[in-house]
């Protein structure tokens, strides 16, 4: 494992030769690696899910503009496979949580770089997230995972504390996870949830019961790519976020300095987390509590690039960001930073929108809250009249606005701008 924070690289060097990279489920962030791979020189080619295979929150979101080729797996690997190797793919990556295990299994079959597909389940199910931190002798959540409630009672019957988490094995967003303070929530979240399909299309046959853990909550982005010759995994850190809540509503992410001591032990922690989980290439976003009398102990992480973000206003804000950084790891097998050291950083945070009930957005207000000094852009349908559901999580969040500037007060009084906004009726309630 070799830990890289400071690295850098610049467009004018190290330009890779043409070749073509696919993208595996390229929805969300991951829509903008096409992008990134044609303005690098390569050609870039889409793989998606058929319908019957695609969970229902992605399916026509796939604009085939700018791809040399759309190839659609319907559960014939052996037949993707062949496609790929006949358009001359040469890199891989997985644009969504989705796209994970297939992007691994065909860089295998490729004989590309990648993850290795045996240990897929390490980067996907959070129950074996925890148990193999916990066999490389690394701090991890007490956890259980199981398809039986009476065996997650007995488990949590046995626990200090008595708060508890339950949540799919395998869903993202924190679609699905439940606080819970006893037997009866535990129940009643179980009834919830087991064997109710989530977010991205897993049939919660089996769900993961963990220790609640209370600290701050950081989000710790990172690129990868084995060493030449060894092959020992390389870890270059993109960014680090400080990741303020209320239960499980998104609140803000502040980006931190990477030479402040947090970041820095952070990016440590991180590092082993993601030695022990077998990620070995590619982008990876780590969610991690740092428990007081205790340090970091892991949430869960997701071996693809961060879900929710403006790419083009991250760029802006830093010079670089999470999906510039994967794909110039993945294209030249250089796991450093595109950003320029010499340039002073920026604060950036960024904001998730919060509806308190179903509604509409209220052209006045939208357009006051776009017009904020330090607002540089956002993602989601923030357009007058659109229909809002209420948030309860970060999936049914209206939007996330990214805020930039050299003054923490100004991202502050934004910040409280934006929560104004929202209670004078943003959504549609009286001013």
């Amino acid at each position: 494992m070799t830990v890289s924070a400071l690295d850098t690289a610049t467009t004018s060097t190290a330009r890779p030769t043409r070749g073509v990279a696919a993208v595996v489920a390229p929805f969300g962030t991951g829509s903008h690696y096409r992008a990134e791979v044609t303005d690098r020189g390569w050609d870039c080619v889409a793989v998606t899910l058929s319908d019957a295979l695609l969970p229902a929150m992605y399916r026509g979101a796939l604009d085939p503009v700018g791809y040399r080729d759309v190839v659609v797996h319907d559960g014939d690997m052996q037949r993707t496979a062949r496609a790929l190797r006949e358009l001359e793919v040469s890199a891989i990556l997985a644009g969504t949580e989705i796209g994970v295990p297939l992007a691994e299994i065909l860089a295998h079959r490729l004989g590309l770089p990648g993850n290795d597909p045996r240990t897929s389940e390490l980067r996907r199910n959070k129950g074996a997230m925890a148990e193999a931190l916990r066999h490389a002798g690394l701090d991890a959540p007490r956890s259980l995972r199981t398809d039986r409630l009476g065996e997650a009672l007995d488990w949590a019957e046995r626990q200090p504390g008595g708060e508890f988490v339950l949540k799919p094995a395998d869903s993202g967003g924190s679609d699905g996870v439940a606080f819970c303070s006893g037997p009866a929530d535990l129940r009643a979240a179980w009834g919830r949830l087991h064997q109710v399909p989530n977010a991205l299309g897993g049939p919660n046959d089996e769900l993961v019961v963990q220790e609640r853990l209370v600290g701050q909550q950081y989000v710790v982005n990172s690129v990868s790519a084995p060493a030449p010759g060894s092959g020992v995994p390389r870890h270059a850190f993109t960014e680090v976020w400080a990741d303020h809540r209320t239960g499980l509503l998104c609140d803000r992410l502040d980006l931190l300095q990477p030479s402040r001591l947090i970041p820095r032990q952070l990016a440590l922690y991180t590092a082993r987390v993601l030695d022990a989980l077998g990620v070995r290439t590619g982008p990876a976003h780590t969610e991690v509590m740092w428990v007081p009398r205790r340090g970091a102990v892991l949430i869960e992480t997701g071996a693809r690039p961060e879900g929710s973000y403006d790419v083009a206003a991250m760029r802006e804000a830093t010079d670089s960001d999470h999906v510039r950084d994967a794909v110039f790891a993945a294209l030249t097998g250089r796991p450093t930073l595109h950003a320029d050291a010499r340039r002073p950083p920026r604060l950036v945070t960024k904001v998730s929108l919060i509806a308190p009930q179903d509604g509409a957005l209220d052209e006045a207000l939208l357009a006051e809250l776009l017009a904020l000094p330090t607002v540089t852009g956002h993602v989601g349908a923030l357009t007058p009249g659109a229909p809002i559901t209420r948030t309860v999580d970060l999936l049914t969040s209206p939007g996330r606005l990214t805020l930039a500037s050299d003054s923490a007060d100004a991202i502050n009084a934004d910040h409280q701008a934006i929560r104004a906004l929202e209670g004078r009726g943003l959504y549609g309630v009286q001013r």
